[in-house]
């Protein structure tokens, strides 16, 4: 035993209430349960007070410096509390102050928990604690110890404390429940008992308000004082908290945190006892019933890291998971060494790793496999099946995060087919959903066939955007025109080839032919005829080249050079396309990547539906209004802001695409439009068609003008509305035009647009009329 003061925590500093050690209360509490006892207690509780009372200071308030200088009497104290067949190098056990965590005598193992190794001073980790948390767990203490001797409350706070601590010998955190025993501490009151409203604090305590505080106001400390000591009993719940931390973990995690698996690992080596073993989890992961691997999930798979760092291919060790899940079962290698590998491929990877001892443990989740975990460990002989069955108590709870693992990766895919694959989207879904719920209703209520309701929306404000590719037509017919002329160049040349080879008349007249049809290609005018010249070649050269080549290697060889320049992959004469094709595609994905950027801000604010379309470049649709989100308050705010947002999207989407310019085999450059309209409109789901459309005849003018604007020319003009570079912005509204005004404003002051904004009259189209348009120059770089 020990008999060193330790002073655990500065003592309390607010409403510091008077604090004496003493031994009378035990005396005291001796000397009743003797004559209540047989006489063998009777002779021990008599002989302990007779110890004592041959030292009168024992009898009085001592100093608590004073009280180690009387070890055999301290010893008494820990015979009479302490269970007789403890060990006291295990036993967690001491004694201290009243109030404060100022320990005076304790057992071997407490004095080798919280001091430093060789030295009597507490360990740093300890010292470091946050001195608040000391000072509130004194104070509850201490009123915890008010309520139960004066007013008869038990337990109001509770004398219970979880620590942490690192274990001295392997560095594992472990974790300690330390309870205070109060029986030997009595109040002392320094004046009238204070009237006090239980019932008030306890209602306090459970609406969640600061119970602590209320005391600190209603009983101040010094009107009481504290006189006796407390008993620290510590037992080590290192196993109980690790499967608790799991639970937590299982419970509070998200899909998109990744920070929980290292705390499971940590948490499992708190339950083994050890850090040089490892741990590895796999859920069962399959698309449309085949096994699959994601890497987010699955590199936490130590086997399946291995083999992907040693080049297997994902096929290969795909097919080894198949088999094991095939039959699961338990494998253990105490020493991988010695393990065939003809027999067990695993062990091959595991050897290559320096890993000596693993085992495979299948997990199941209501008698389905669910997923395995691996237990491993780099040195030798520390890994055997008696250790695995420390880790039974965590089996149940793993299997619980393996299977929402598994949740969250088929809704994941779930999600991705809904946003990318179908017009359900978040923040209709309800709508759908209560659809659904009243089909279901009236079709089980009633014998004839229930009718489907209208997904229907009223009252939704419209914003349409499109992000075009510039002339795409005439690229593509000038990309066609090109590889045309290539394509008929190589063909004449393979025809006189042919001609000189074998002397074949009729090749004289294909080679006439194709000569006019190139002619045709390369006139000024253009070339307008190519549904002739496909018939052409599919319908009279290509057939005429197979049959003529066919059984003479000589003319297949001659006739190949055709086919390799014709093929879509590799060929010349379909490069102009293929460049075209490919740098229309980056521009494409990379204004699809902006748009969803967009999408995730726009749905931040207040929920609205996200529609895009795919032309020569993307068009979109966005409603937002009270009728899309019916629980949540709409005001016009979300709209301005959501305006303001669609605007600042465009420019990012104008520079970036011209950034791209330089890195393109072919230079494509995107034309951005708004159409602002000013009134909500009613969109309804067409069932026929699987996607929302505008509902209502008036609502139908909308639909109308946002098709016919792209290709709008400025009044008095041949000049196209929509330029690269510059965002065009279609109303008939003045009220809404000047709410974009002044969001250009705003954007030119943070040196994102230029200042050139112009207001324009636009052409009158088929059954419109009065257009106009704000156009305004994107800044392309941050240079003035």
């Amino acid at each position: 035993m020990q008999n060193q003061v330790l002073y655990l925590a500065p003592p309390i500093e607010q409403g510091a209430a008077r604090e004496v050690l003493s031994f009378a209360p035990f005396l005291d509490y001796l000397r009743q349960r003797r004559d209540a006892t047989d006489k063998t207690k009777n002779r021990f509780f008599s002989y302990v007070v007779e110890q004592f009372e041959q030292h009168p200071e024992l009898l009085s308030p001592i100093d608590v410096t004073h009280a180690v200088q009387y070890p055999e009497q301290l010893q008494l104290i820990y015979n009479l509390l302490a269970a007789i067949v403890e060990d006291e190098d295990k036993q967690l056990w001491a004694l201290c102050m009243p109030v404060q965590p100022t320990v005076f005598y304790s057992s071997n193992a407490f004095s080798r928990l919280i001091t430093t190794p060789g030295k009597v001073e507490l360990k740093k980790e300890i010292i470091k604690k946050d001195p608040m948390e000391f000072q509130r767990s004194q104070l509850e203490t201490a009123y915890s110890v008010v309520l139960e001797k004066c007013y008869g409350v038990p337990c109001f706070f509770p004398r219970e404390m979880i620590h942490s601590l690192h274990d001295d010998e392997n560095g594992l955190l472990k974790f300690y429940r330390m309870a205070l025993d109060t029986r030997f501490i009595e109040v002392e009151l320094l004046g009238p008992l204070p009237a006090f409203d239980l019932a008030a604090l306890q209602a306090a305590a459970l609406e969640g308000k600061d119970a602590l505080q209320l005391l600190q106001e209603r009983l101040p400390l010094d009107l009481f004082g504290f006189h006796g000591f407390g008993i620290i009993d510590v037992t080590e719940v290192t196993a109980q908290y690790a499967i608790e931390n799991i639970k937590d973990i299982i419970v509070n995690k998200s899909a998109t945190d990744e920070a929980y698996y290292p705390d499971v690992i940590r948490s499992l080596k708190a339950l083994m006892g050890n850090k040089d073993i490892d741990f590895g989890l796999l859920p069962v992961l399959q698309v449309n019933g085949k096994l699959i691997f994601n890497d987010e999930i699955c590199m936490n798979s130590q086997l399946m890291l291995l083999a992907r760092k040693q080049g297997v291919a994902e096929q290969a060790y795909l097919s080894l998971a198949e088999e094991y899940f095939r039959r699961p079962h338990l494998i253990f290698y105490n020493d991988v060494n010695a393990v065939d590998e003809t027999a067990h491929r695993y062990a091959g990877f595991l050897k290559a790793d320096h890993i000596h001892g693993y085992a495979l443990l299948p997990v199941y989740f209501n008698k389905y496999l669910c997923g395995v975990l691996e237990v491993y460990s780099r040195k030798k002989g520390l890994l055997t099946e008696n250790l695995l069955t420390r880790l039974d108590p965590a089996i149940p709870l793993l299997s619980q995060l393996l299977k929402t693992n598994i949740d969250e990766f088929n809704a994941s895919i779930d999600r991705v087919i809904k946003e990318k694959f179908t017009v359900i989207q978040p923040s209709v879904q309800w709508k759908f959903n209560d659809v659904a719920w009243h089909y279901l209703r009236e079709r089980d209520g009633q014998k004839k066939a229930a009718e489907l309701q209208e997904v229907f929306f009223e009252k939704v404000h419209p914003l349409y955007g499109a992000i075009d590719v510039r002339n795409s037509t005439v690229e593509r017919n000038m990309a066609l025109n090109k590889d045309l002329g290539i394509e008929f160049g190589v063909l004449i040349d393979v025809f006189e080839k042919l001609k000189e080879a074998s002397g074949f008349g009729l090749l004289d007249e294909k080679i006439f032919s194709c000569k006019k049809w190139l002619a045709r290609i390369r006139h000024p005018s253009g070339f307008t005829r190519e549904g002739e010249l496909n018939q052409f070649l599919e319908e009279e050269i290509r057939p005429f080249l197979q049959q003529f080549s066919k059984g003479h290697p000589q003319r297949e060889q001659i006739v190949q050079a055709y086919y390799d320049a014709t093929n879509e992959e590799t060929g010349v004469a379909t490069e102009s396309q293929r460049q075209l094709e490919t740098s229309m595609n980056t521009v494409i994905a990379a204004v699809n990547d902006l748009l969803e950027k967009m999408q995730a801000s726009v749905q931040q604010s207040y929920p609205c539906y996200f529609e895009k379309f795919r032309t020569d470049g993307v068009e979109y649709d966005i409603y937002i209004g009270q009728s899309i989100a019916p629980d949540l308050p709409f005001s016009e705010i979300y709209l301005n802001n959501l305006r303001l947002l669609q605007l600042s999207s465009m420019a990012e989407i104008a520079r970036h695409t011209h950034a791209l310019l330089k890195g393109l085999q072919r230079p494509v450059e995107t034309t951005q439009l708004i159409f602002i309209h000013a009134h909500p409109i009613d969109i309804k789901f067409r069932q026929d068609e699987k996607r929302f459309d505008v509902e209502g005849a008036y609502n139908i003018r909308y639909h109308v003008v946002k098709k016919r604007i792209d290709k709008v020319s400025v009044k008095g003009s041949m000049e196209r509305l929509t330029q690269p570079n510059k965002i065009a912005m279609v109303y008939f509204n003045q009220k809404e035009a000047d709410e974009y005004i002044s969001y250009i404003r705003y954007l030119q002051g943070q040196k994102i647009l230029e200042d050139d904004l112009e207001n324009l009259v636009l052409q009158e189209l088929q059954g419109i009329s009065g257009l106009r348009a704000l156009r305004v120059g994107v800044r392309l770089s941050n240079e003035p």
